[in-house]
């Protein structure tokens, strides 16, 4: 599961990169041997692996948007946690990207994973495996199914509600298949529920948007008077849920619904406008008590308006309303961050003079590489299929626009490994560069998601602060540029 570029930055910036661990497997070997009776007595738990293919040189382990630890690979790639006092729930493990690992008193979990398949390849053995390996394979099958729904979105309502309803009965059949044969705990079981609840819930919210379409949906499309009677049983306070995805991610939409739901007689439905993001966190605010997943929603929302905003006032009155309502000193300092670098990235601005290198090694700035109107895209190594798609979308795009320039800036800190991909893919090094210092420039550019595209003018002054190649208007966008 990818996590956002930013996000990830801050994080890695406030962790203590302290900890040197040395893992030969005659430990582990001791580890998973240990016996029944110590593992009741154990209060705490083990957690440990291998990284085959490791992005950066460190593991984090995190509980509800809280670091625990951090600890670095040994020279194998193993590393090793220590939590000395376990609460029964879900835990994030995270390199790069990040998944959840379930953990109870006395486990001893060891998971390896390959970073280039991170969820595909991601396997659990020891103390504890049995459980988490049946969550990432009913992670796994979410998303392969939820890849094959646009068509059933499609759907005449009844066969969708029957469609959907097949699906949760076979997956809450395969959860009391796994209950029978390995008694879990209450807790448990309350994941594994709310991974199959949620989901369902997140599919009857999106129904109406992808079959009527969100211009429709101002005009009351035709659903029963009980569609939405699902609601009526969302736990907005959930703690020992608040940090999994499933349920974080159905609370995310459900709110962008209800917020709609609350303006639609007076404006379109606009996730990026200041009047949804406003109305979205006043109902936060008003749902939700718990106050750690209070502040995480709100922490979401505002991200998202401000790496999407392109008014510099509103930008400024919406800050002022999110800090009134979180409580999170450390959040307030990120997205006060935040804003303030995505004020300067207003449109109109002069894009921020940040130093690059290009194939021969030499620095240059940003200014110097920008002669005309030029469309900034971003790239990473460590994102293979994109780097392929967005180099050749350019192509494609370089050849129907020859009025602008694509410039490709690489955010890794490799430029070895960066020159060797250029050179071994064909990539044009005339339009190529690396970030100099990588992290300062994924925090000033705000690059909060790889497939952000910035457009500036021949005078270096932003056009378009956040877009996208493969947005489906985007070509449309490019075209009024040149039309202006």
């Amino acid at each position: 599961m990818h996590i956002h570029l930013l996000a990830t930055h801050t994080i890695f910036q406030q962790l203590r990169m302290n900890k040197l661990l040395l893992l030969p497997i005659f430990i582990l070997i001791l580890l998973f041997s240990c016996t029944s009776s110590d593992r009741e007595e154990d209060k705490g738990a083990w957690i440990g692996g291998e990284i085959v293919n490791p992005i950066t040189e460190y593991v984090i382990l995190t509980k509800n948007d809280r670091v625990l630890d951090t600890v670095m690979l040994d020279e194998n790639n193993r590393f090793l946690f220590r939590i000395d006092s376990v609460e029964n729930g879900i835990y994030n493990f995270i390199h790069n990207e990040y998944q959840i690992i379930y953990v109870e008193p006395g486990d001893s979990i060891l998971l390896r994973l390959n970073t280039v398949y991170f969820d595909e390849s991601l396997a659990f053995t020891g103390e504890g495996a049995i459980r988490n390996n049946y969550l990432i394979n009913m992670f796994l099958y979410n998303e392969t199914e939820n890849k094959k729904m646009p068509p059933i979105y499609q759907l005449p309502q009844n066969e969708f509600l029957h469609k959907i309803d097949s699906m949760k009965e076979i997956r809450l059949k395969s959860l009391k298949e796994f209950e029978k044969k390995h008694d879990p705990c209450k807790s448990f079981i309350e994941v594994a529920e709310a991974n199959i609840h949620y989901d369902y819930f997140a599919k009857r919210e999106l129904y109406p948007y992808a079959y009527y379409g969100r211009d429709n949906m101002q005009t009351n499309p035709d659903l029963p008077k009980d569609y939405y009677n699902f609601r009526s049983i969302i736990d907005y306070d959930n703690e020992n849920l608040q940090s999994y995805y499933t349920y974080f991610r159905f609370l995310m939409r459900h709110f962008d619904h209800l917020a709609f739901e609350n303006y639609k007689n007076s404006s379109p439905f606009d996730n990026e406008s200041t009047l949804h993001a406003s109305t979205k966190l006043d109902l936060i605010d008003k749902k939700v008590t718990l106050e750690s997943l209070k502040n995480s929603l709100l922490r979401s929302t505002i991200r998202y308006h401000l790496i999407n905003s392109k008014n510099a006032a509103e930008t400024k009155n919406i800050l002022a309303t999110y800090l009134a309502l979180t409580s999170d000193l450390k959040h307030k300092k990120e997205i006060q961050k935040l804003s303030d670098a995505s004020l300067k990235l207003a449109p109109g601005n002069i894009i921020p003079n940040l130093t690059l290198a290009n194939t021969n090694n030499q620095a240059t700035g940003i200014h110097s590489v920008i002669k005309r109107r030029t469309v900034i895209y971003f790239w990473s190594i460590n994102s293979v299929d994109h780097f392929r798609n967005v180099h050749s979308k350019v192509e494609e795009l370089r050849q129907k626009y020859p009025e602008f320039d694509f410039i490709g800036l690489n955010t890794d800190e490799d430029q070895d490994v960066w020159k060797r991909i250029i050179q071994g893919n064909n990539f044009d090094k005339e339009k190529e560069f690396r970030f100099q210092d990588p992290a300062t420039a994924i925090d000033e550019l705000v690059i909060s998601h790889i497939n952000k595209v910035m457009i500036v003018d021949s005078n270096r002054r932003i056009i378009d602060n956040n877009n996208n190649l493969f947005k489906i208007n985007f070509e449309e966008e490019l075209l009024g540029l040149l039309n202006q």
